[in-house]
């Protein structure tokens, strides 16, 4: 496979515990009289320390491996995660230990997946399908990302993923990756500056990039390619009237038509809590208030009062009755919160002036959450079409 192991001082890693001490039969003993993960990872690190030294028989070496794979499939993550820690930037790392450590959960591959050269690119491309968010952000921030690799990782990632690949200047990024790019998330500034930064962008992005960049890289960009001033401020001008997010479609249901729908997809177990925070963002509040009333199994109009309450209980106890996880009850919050202070609620603001306001103080809000279930729900509001309400009542028509 052609593993290649990162220079040690290379890495911001934690350091490896200075024992040169062999390996002796009283450690075994040990380890096997006191099984907690302590006492392993103290003796994987006197094993690998052995093996890098090179003083091992080739009998000896074959024996030390196959311990080593042993702790590398150990039960407790922690172990397995010393492992990871341990051998990432060393040369016994093999390639068969390399693909068991990316293929095991985020904290034990995030080390392997960062910092290892030379890992297939077939590999990571099954490893960036999975979805994961953490081992997708360490493999964004490899030394080197192929092509391929970094257009699965604009295609399937989060927004904080992509603003890390954009980044990372060892990422080959062709110019239909960064036009999916701004695609996607071109509306969120931190996404938009970076890909016109890019050495890799066109004239044509240019043009297109201009409405939506901060005022520093804008200018940056007019003096790198040369845009006129006056043909910069009428693509600035005419941008920002059609940068609003037609990604959440509106839906503009009636209040019966809301309750219809909301009831048959709850029937239908698709009344998720991603479909409803949808709604929510997308301004569809008839159908936001119908779907938390059919999964609380309360009236619609308590559900409106406990909805719209602009203390912190009523959409707390609405969330609950709802079993909406309490992970998302903050992004549910910041959302309702927006639809308030915007006046949204009340009819007082535009649709698409919301739907730009929700989103923006989201991300600005969450884009760095280590949470799992808020960083997928972030995905449903910037990376999925509107709701198609025909298509969802087509099983009961048949």
């Amino acid at each position: 496979m052609g593993i290649v192991p990162r220079l040690k001082g290379d890495l911001a890693a934690p350091p490896r515990p200075a024992i040169r001490a062999r390996l002796t039969s009283r450690d075994v003993d040990r380890l096997l009289r006191q099984p907690g993960a302590e006492s392993r990872i103290e003796t994987m690190a006197k094993l690998v320390t052995e093996m890098e030294e090179g003083s091992l028989t080739e009998t000896e070496k074959r024996l030390a491996l196959d311990i080593l794979r042993a702790f590398a499939a150990d039960a407790e993550t922690e172990v397995r995660a010393a492992v990871a820690w341990q051998i990432h930037n060393s040369p016994i790392l093999t390639s068969d230990l390399a693909e068991r450590l990316v293929r095991d959960v985020a904290q034990v591959a995030v080390p392997i997946l960062k910092y290892v050269d030379g890992l297939p690119e077939a590999l990571l491309l099954e490893v960036v399908a999975e979805r994961d968010a953490q081992k997708q952000l360490a493999i964004a921030g490899r030394r080197s990302v192929s092509a391929a690799v970094s257009a699965a990782l604009v295609e399937t990632g989060n927004v904080l993923t992509v603003v890390h690949l954009l980044r990372n200047r060892g990422a080959a990024v062709k110019e239909t990756t960064l036009e999916r790019a701004a695609e996607r998330f071109g509306q969120f500034r931190l996404v938009a500056d970076s890909v016109a930064a890019r050495p890799e962008i066109t004239l044509a992005m240019v043009e297109r990039m201009i409405a939506l960049v901060s005022e520093d890289v804008r200018q940056q960009l007019i003096q790198d390619h040369n845009i006129e001033p006056s043909l910069a401020r009428r693509l600035a001008e005419g941008g920002r009237e059609a940068a609003t997010l037609r990604l959440l479609q509106p839906l503009l249901l009636s209040p019966d038509d809301a309750e219809m729908v909301a009831r048959h997809l709850f029937r239908q177990g698709r009344l998720t809590p991603q479909v409803l925070f949808r709604a929510l963002c997308a301004g569809d509040l008839e159908l936001f208030v119908a779907g938390m009333a059919a999964r609380a199994n309360i009236a619609s109009q308590a559900a409106s009062i406990l909805a719209w309450d602009d203390g912190v209980l009523g959409l707390h106890c609405l969330l609950d009755a709802a079993a909406v996880p309490p992970a998302l009850t903050g992004p549910f919050r910041t959302a309702q919160q927006v639809a308030l202070d915007c006046e949204y609620v009340s009819g007082q603001c535009p649709r698409e002036k919301f739907q730009a306001l929700v989103v923006e103080t989201l991300f600005d809000r969450y884009a760095d959450t280590a949470e799992r279930e808020v960083d997928e729900l972030l995905m449903q509001i910037s990376d999925q079409p509107g709701l198609d309400i025909g298509a969802e009542l087509m099983p009961q028509r048949m």
